[in-house]
């Protein structure tokens, strides 16, 4: 298997017109040349980080997420014309190493948003995708402890810092996190903005994109529940 070394963005599907369709939108907005349509993903394998996957899930259902998953292959992934199915499995998705998922309703519409989003190493999933992977992550176990507390000592957290942290993952308002820290709502706001800056996020749903972000890098979808961080 060879090495891609340039920059390219894949289309693959078993539906050739569809594929002409996407070639015609993304020409719009990308070089045609790095634009290539293909029947399947064999050689989609050692991809750089700047490539990107658009991958068909209409015609390839989930045997590309139970075969070889991208996290083994490199590059980008964006699953596209997916099901409202697909977005309750988003978890597993994520852990399988996809960097976005468009049901098939939104994808032509958001699809140069998405490639843009993914194009600057963000994930790209609705909102309700992002919260149902957040519940999923805060359910259980170790694994998820072990990522919050790598994300803390990435970032220079602070004990009370990594606190706040949790409970914004967790959806948490400002003001829930005062009441259940006993801090005030301007020492919230303080530990939030700090948070943000350390992190070089700009919103709290980029925030929440952090955990996933780690659990898809080493091929985790364990969880972050019940967890409580003791200060010294």
């Amino acid at each position: 298997m060879s090495v891609q070394n340039e920059q390219c963005i894949y289309i693959v599907s078993t539906n050739d017109t569809w594929k002409a369709v996407v070639a015609a939108i993304l020409a719009t907005r990308f070089d045609p040349q790095k634009i290539i349509q293909q029947q399947n993903t064999e050689n989609l394998f050692q991809l750089t980080s700047d490539t990107i996957v658009i991958l068909d899930n209409a015609t390839f259902g989930t045997n590309v997420v139970n075969g070889i998953p991208p996290i083994q292959r490199g590059g980008q992934w964006l699953l596209v014309n997916a099901t409202h199915i697909d977005e309750a499995n988003i978890a597993e998705i994520i852990s399988k190493g996809f960097s976005g998922l468009i049901t098939t309703e939104l994808t032509l519409e958001m699809l140069i948003r998405a490639l843009r989003t993914i194009e600057n190493k963000q994930l790209w999933f609705s909102r309700d995708a992002m919260s149902l992977a957040l519940k999923v992550l805060v359910n259980s176990s170790e694994t998820g402890q072990h990522s919050l507390n790598q994300l803390g000592d990435k970032y220079l957290l602070s004990c009370r810092e990594k606190q706040v942290f949790f409970h914004l993952l967790n959806g948490s308002s400002n003001k829930e996190i005062a009441n259940q820290l006993h801090l005030s709502l301007s020492t919230v706001k303080c530990h939030v903005s700090s948070i943000l800056l350390k992190t070089g996020k700009r919103s709290r749903s980029q925030i929440n994109s952090l955990l996933m972000e780690s659990e898809n890098s080493s091929a985790q979808s364990a969880a972050v529940a019940n967890i409580s961080f003791q200060c010294a």
